[in-house]
């Protein structure tokens, strides 16, 4: 009993992606190149023609009006018995030979309503013709009949296309001739290749001469091995104008299967290429058996991984390996191009890096390793996020290169002389980076003290000063604690070197919120930080030091409060409570033995003097400040005036600036006391 087939559910299980409208009418055209092949030598003139039928449009428009289908029609051996069987038997393994699926005339009616055929062909030296419509419905075709033609032709007509095909459908001739080209390019390659023409109601084109023209001018040839398989990558240089992006093709069978863009792999290859003859984009066309044997049957997909993963197989040969190798043939290819834009890129860099960015002086030395990562064009922002990137990878690899120098020190892998020549290499290639990176550090102090020292300036407008909000976002960000804020965003350093190293630090936040508290307040200081004990013994306490930091709005004569006052309230506060550690386990502390720091930040008014006064505080050195001590609370407070602020911090920098060659300005702030 023949086994039936539900051919519309066959239909509906066949996978099309909207995105290739025009495969099953290439699926046609190879099967007429196979049937040209099928001829033999007994062919004297054969050809291809294939016809774009579009819908109706208006006057002048015809060339751009919506495809419709396709009729392709070749002088091959026809629909003869064997043939029409093999048409007629699902997944028929006839062509198996050729890379044939058995499947291709599903894909037809996964496009299009239907599919005619009118075949003529010669069978015991007599012409025959057979002629049928091949649907969802699946009807049997008629027996054959006399043929008044002289040669053998067969017609095959596509027509209706669906949706979504029709949408994606492209409308222009050269475009679909080039797609159909690129599609078939083994075909065009071999020098037997028939004489193919496309053509609508208002053009014709020649693929023989568009092949020779665009595709076959300086194509190379590769032969590559991944593992112990063979494959084959063929270059040509495409000099139509709507050729964009420089690709490579994964075919199967002599069609193309998978598309990538080379772009992602070589990201010199971002843009057009230019030789003698124009501008062009390049093409790589990868095949071998190996891809011929793992298509699917669709051949929209190969069924090989095709990335390397942890399950993969050791000996298994995956989409990325047969790239890594295309790649290299590629780049033999296009060496003298890709050199050529790396020059161009080295001379940028270079000029970059000694205007504007000596911070990656170092790199200099490694330019060739990771120019072909840089994009081309690269320029400002773009080059400064690619330079900022290869820094980075370039400290971890120093990282994980001095744990190696340790454990072969350790395990005496290497001889004495050996490691101390691996040892000095390394050292010198470390300190050049340390280098950088403390220049940059110093960098970004000098651009935050410029800032600091503008956002201490009155309003000219409104002769106004701005809030103290303003600077407690540049030393500290608000409303945050140390746990959310990396060491490169603050800048506690402006007031205090030691206050950058501390176990906890909360910004504007209240008391009874602090995670590392146990406490009901709901007074908020400004800056609260905790140091910690080094070691402990049972009667230390955990906690080493308390710091208050209390900012107050520049040249503000008037205060609700007496800032010493307030802060020697949020010490009571804070020394009041309880003490959690980071799991959140209460921690025994003795408060009277916690000694507390205060630095009150502001212009020192003379309302701020009377209180100094009144507190029996002491005036700086440099007469810019008061300092204290409160013995009942072990408090030291010390109130810095703005310019004092800025003039140390500058004087603390300046030998660093210098170093850099940024000079470190002017030591006070006009204008303020």
């Amino acid at each position: 009993m023949n086994m039936k087939v539900d051919l519309a559910g066959k239909i509906r299980n066949t996978q099309l992606p909207r995105s290739k409208p025009l495969f099953p009418m290439f699926e046609a055209v190879v099967n007429s190149f196979q049937a040209i092949e099928d001829a033999g030598t007994s062919l004297l003139s054969p050809s291809i023609q294939i016809i774009v039928e579009r819908s109706s449009a208006l006057p002048g428009m015809e060339a751009s009006a919506e495809v419709n289908g396709f009729t392709v029609i070749d002088n091959g051996v026809g629909f003869n018995p064997v043939n029409l069987e093999s048409f007629f038997t699902s997944d028929t393994q006839y062509k198996v030979g050729k890379g044939g699926k058995g499947l291709g005339r599903f894909v037809w009616l996964k496009a299009f309503e239907r599919a005619s055929i009118e075949s003529h062909y010669r069978e015991n030296g007599k012409m025959m013709k057979i002629a049928f419509s091949f649907t969802t419905s699946g009807d049997q075709p008629p027996k054959p009949l006399a043929s008044a033609e002289k040669n053998s032709k067969t017609i095959v007509r596509l027509t209706d296309l669906l949706s979504p095909y029709r949408e994606t459908c492209p409308h222009g001739l050269a475009v679909i001739g080039h797609r159909l080209v690129e599609h078939c390019l083994p075909f065009f390659l071999d020098p037997k290749c028939p004489p193919v023409s496309l053509r609508d109601s208002s053009d014709t084109i020649d693929l023989n001469h568009y092949f020779k023209e665009t595709f076959a001018a300086k194509a190379t040839r590769h032969p590559f091995l991944v593992g112990t398989e063979k494959f084959t990558l063929r270059g040509l240089r495409l000099y139509n104008p709507h050729e964009t992006q420089h690709r490579l093709l994964y075919a199967a069978n002599a069609r193309e299967v998978v598309a990538e863009k080379l772009e992602k792999y070589l990201p010199n290859l971002q843009r057009r290429l230019s030789d003698e003859a124009g501008a062009f984009a390049y093409l790589g066309f990868v095949e071998g058996e190996y891809l011929d044997q793992h298509v699917n049957n669709e051949r929209t997909s190969f069924n090989f991984p095709r990335d390397r993963e942890a399950d993969t197989l050791l000996d298994e040969i995956t989409l990325d390996s047969i790239r890594e190798a295309a790649l290299g043939c590629v780049a033999v290819d296009l060496q003298p191009f890709l050199e050529e834009i790396n020059t161009e890129k080295r001379s940028t860099i270079s000029t970059y890096i000694a205007e504007e960015a000596p911070q990656y002086r170092p790199l200099v030395r490694y330019i060739d390793e990771f120019i072909d990562r840089i994009p081309p064009g690269a320029k400002d922002r773009a080059l400064e996020m690619a330079l900022h990137e290869q820094m980075f990878e370039k400290q971890r690899q120093l990282k994980q290169e001095s744990h190696d120098l340790i454990d072969e020190s350790t395990q005496q892998a290497l001889q004495p002389e050996e490691y101390e020549a691996k040892l000095n290499d390394f050292i010198e290639r470390a300190n050049e980076l340390g280098k950088s990176s403390l220049a940059q550090y110093v960098a970004h102090r000098k651009v935050i003290l410029e800032f600091l020292e503008k956002s201490l300036q009155a309003d000219p407008a409104t002769g106004k000063y701005p809030l103290e909000e303003v600077i407690h976002r540049i030393i500290y960000p608000m409303r945050t604690t140390s746990d959310d804020v990396p060491y490169e965003q603050q800048n506690l350093w402006i007031i205090d070197e030691r206050l950058t190293h501390h176990w906890f630090l909360a910004s504007d936040m209240r008391l009874d919120s602090t995670p590392v508290l146990g406490n009901d307040s709901q007074a908020r200081p400004d800056l609260m930080i905790f140091d910690r004990a080094l070691t402990f013994t049972e009667d230390d306490a955990p906690l080493s030091s308390l710091v208050i930091v209390e900012f107050k709005k520049p040249d503000r004569a008037d205060y609700k409060e007496d800032p010493v006052d307030q802060v020697y309230r949020l010490i009571r506060d804070i020394k009041g409570g309880h003490f959690k550690d980071r799991r959140g386990r209460e921690i025994k502390v003795q408060s009277a033995q916690i000694p507390a720091y205060a630095y009150v930040i502001c212009d020192t008014t003379q309302p701020i003097e009377i209180i100094a006064e009144n507190k029996g505080m002491f005036r700086t050195p440099d007469n810019l400040g008061f300092y204290g001590y409160n013995p009942a609370l072990s408090a030291y407070v010390e109130i810095i005036s703005y310019t004092k602020l800025l003039q140390d911090a500058k004087k603390r920098n300046r030998i660093l600036f210098e170093k850099l060659h940024l000079p470190a300005g002017a030591g006070t702030t006009p204008g303020r006391a």
